[in-house]
């Protein structure tokens, strides 16, 4: 192993199994793709897992590129980091005192009704809020007196897990649409009574009660969208990609790849849609996704990178739904303009990186 000795170095953490690949030397795209953006900025790359921080240590074994290829070697930390994994409350308290910027970091606590209630305190955000409520009996009751179709999903959930579907089917009849295991789901109606599966869901972990959004459709399917906006070399807020995520079918509510939608371009979907306008509905997706990500870099610890999963309806109107603050992007050979937002969403982080060296050299 090496030494090596660099002045403007971006320490990029990778996830552990993008990381084994580059140490097993295998190709990596993600890989490729962050160090031609390294490249561009005039940076060097030096790739590494979370767990190579040692606190107490100056320096790191890192991956970096010779020519022959990359090299493990050992260098000073760098003044700047970007991290795509998480660090423990010591590393980031070692990192801080060392006086390193690390950026990228979690933003909070996966909590979806607390990131709504922080939105709500913006007034000219709140209109893109669904309503919203912590999930007891009262609250259910409330919210079947108001709407005819609600969704109930864990706080702290992902890819779907836990959600279910109330609507109502008749005048004093309502249907609850949940999942027995992955992609099968089940049915129950039900009257005054609230069934066992909504009040033990409620017991086991708290859940949020939302007015169900009426979503826009591809070819009869519901979609909605995931949008990436990241801080880049001129620090601001951008807008990195719209990702479309289509339901597998003309009656199931719910879009996560995980659970068998289908992920299309924002321009496919769009192109020639009846009733919403692309470039019309991209500016306004735009504007209210960096306005999220403005307002609620307020609350953050220095994050550089939002995926938000936003609702559209068919006259157009955004919705907030959720916010992750470490996206995944996959290594999918895209092409065009799908190619092209992918290559942002690592280009624009690491031009990021780039800002920051040049606001230490400010007098």
């Amino acid at each position: 192993m090496g030494d090596i000795q660099t002045d403007e170095t971006i320490g990029i953490i990778l996830p552990a199994s993008v990381y084994d690949r580059l140490a097993d030397g295998r190709s990596q795209i993600n890989v490729r793709a962050y160090q031609e953006a390294a490249d561009q900025f005039n940076l060097t790359a030096a790739f590494f897992k979370v767990k190579d921080i040692k606190p107490g240590r100056p320096t790191i074994s890192a991956w970096i590129k010779q020519e022959n290829g990359y090299h493990q070697m050992t260098i000073p930390l760098p003044k700047v980091m970007y991290t795509r994994a998480f660090l423990s409350r010591r590393q980031q308290k070692f990192l801080t005192e060392k006086g390193i910027l690390f950026y990228n970091q979690k933003g909070f606590k996966h909590d979806k009704y607390r990131m709504h209630t922080m939105i709500e305190e913006d007034p000219e955000l709140r209109h893109c809020l669904p309503r919203t409520e912590r999930a007891d009996r009262t609250t259910f009751h409330t919210m079947m007196r108001t709407y005819d179709s609600l969704i109930l999903k864990p706080v702290d959930g992902s890819l779907g897990a836990g959600i279910m579907h109330v609507e109502k089917v008749s005048k004093n009849s309502w249907r609850v649409e949940f999942q027995m295991k992955r992609k099968q789901w089940e049915t129950k109606t039900f009257q005054h009574e609230i069934p066992d599966v909504i009040l033990k869901a409620f017991e086991a972990r708290p859940y949020l009660i939302q007015e169900k959004i009426l979503l826009a459709t591809h070819e009869g399917r519901p979609f909605d969208l995931r949008v990436v906006v990241q801080r880049d070399h001129t620090g601001e807020w951008v807008l990195a990609g719209i990702l479309c995520k289509v339901s597998p079918s003309t009656d199931q509510f719910i879009t996560n790849i995980s659970q068998g939608g289908d992920s299309l371009s924002f321009d496919e979907v769009l192109t020639n849609h009846p009733d919403l306008p692309l470039g019309q509905t991209r500016d306004v997706i735009e504007k209210t996704a960096l306005q999220l990500a403005r307002h609620i870099d307020r609350y953050a610890r220095h994050i550089a990178d939002i995926a938000f999963d936003l609702a559209l309806d068919a006259s157009g109107r955004v919705y907030f739904i959720e916010s992750n603050f470490r996206g995944r992007y996959g290594n999918v050979r895209y092409k065009g303009k799908r190619l092209e937002e992918w290559k942002a969403k690592h280009t624009n982080p690491v031009g990021y990186g780039r800002f920051l060296y040049d606001q230490m050299q400010q007098p």
